[in-house]
């Protein structure tokens, strides 16, 4: 059986899919191309690699209508046969040897996920591939995702930083949110932890998320997508209390705390050009949630781990956001 399925949503990548092919050394790698509606030659480009790399036999090619990310990783999972399911952005790549690292933590403690580090880049300063093969794994093993879902400081906001087991997303039903445009990533993530087994954390950088590419859907922050992003935000807090409440309500105060990222966004709301009497608005349909206001005992009790300035930080964000007129001032004058 194909120890591990990778699967790439590619939307009008041309100039970068290549890179992102040649990053993947993992013999036998099952690689799953969703090419979702592309309107330049990403689909060429892969059909390319298909018959001229002797490396690229394993590489499936799917085309579909546009339909988003999240319609691209369902229809990857859903043809995808290997024991472990990693995603990656067509713009982004792997470190070389970095499958195999991600392989051989999973395998070594059979571990429902293993959540790695990434190199943060740009197109202008590209992260050398270099072999991660000899780097000392340095990592915490999780009994559960539920243990994961109690720190704030364990990031759950991407789909690409870890490699799942298929079976627990087959089991469990999970899939990504296709009624969702942004923040599905939190959503899928969340639910994962809410089901995983034993989860590996590890330092190890074993991925580069190419920043502010004009080929990545993060690039674009137009004014409308500032005020989709906080609709997103709403409806995202919505999906997660409901499956934290169905699952593992004694973590909703964890949660709560997450929320902040999302509860907090006077300097999007300034972005998208909102008044003061709109962003209230936005804030109310969190009220309605039982999210907000922020609750300074929340942090007090749960987040007391974290270190001195992260404590001083979101202190300052629950401060600020449960005052949305001193919150505005405070960040337009920054």
């Amino acid at each position: 059986m194909t120890k591990i399925s990778v699967i790439i949503p590619c939307y009008n990548c041309a100039p970068v899919i290549g890179r992102c092919l040649d990053s993947i050394d993992y013999p036998d790698a099952e690689i799953i191309v969703v090419n979702d509606g592309s309107k330049d030659e990403s689909a060429h480009i892969v059909e390319q690699y298909i018959h001229s790399h002797e490396q690229m036999k394993n590489v499936v090619l799917l085309n579909k209508p546009n339909g988003g990310v999240s319609s691209a990783r369902n229809l990857g999972i859903k043809h995808a046969t290997g024991t472990y399911i990693v995603f990656i952005d067509a713009d982004d790549y792997l470190m070389a040897d970095g499958l195999t690292r991600m392989v051989e933590m999973a395998e070594k403690v059979n571990a429902d996920v293993v959540l790695y580090q990434a190199n943060y880049t740009t197109e202008q300063k590209l992260v050398p591939i270099r072999s991660v093969g000899n780097d000392t794994i340095r990592s915490t093993v999780y009994a559960s995702g539920r243990e994961v879902l109690r720190h704030f400081d364990i990031p759950d906001y991407y789909v690409w930083d870890a490699v799942y087991s298929r079976q627990m997303l087959v089991d469990n039903h999970l899939i990504c949110r296709e009624d969702l445009h942004l923040h599905e990533d939190d959503v899928f993530k969340g639910e994962v932890y809410s089901v995983a087994g034993k989860v590996v954390v590890t330092d190890l950088r074993l991925y580069c998320y190419v920043q502010a590419s004009s080929q990545s859907s993060t690039h674009r922050q137009s004014i409308e997508r500032q005020r989709i992003l906080m609709d997103s935000c709403w409806r995202a807090v919505q999906h997660r209390k409901e499956f934290i409440l169905n699952r593992c309500p004694e973590l909703m105060d964890y949660e709560r705390l997450r929320y902040m990222r999302w509860v907090c966004p006077p300097p999007m709301g300034i972005s998208a050009q909102m008044s003061l009497e709109e962003y209230r608005t936005y804030l109310e349909k969190f009220r309605e949630l039982g999210v907000y206001p922020l609750s300074y005992k929340w942090i007090r009790s749960v987040h007391w781990y974290a270190t001195p300035k992260m404590r001083l930080k979101d202190a300052i964000k629950t401060f600020l956001t449960n005052h949305p007129r001193l919150g505005y001032w405070f960040y337009q004058h920054r």
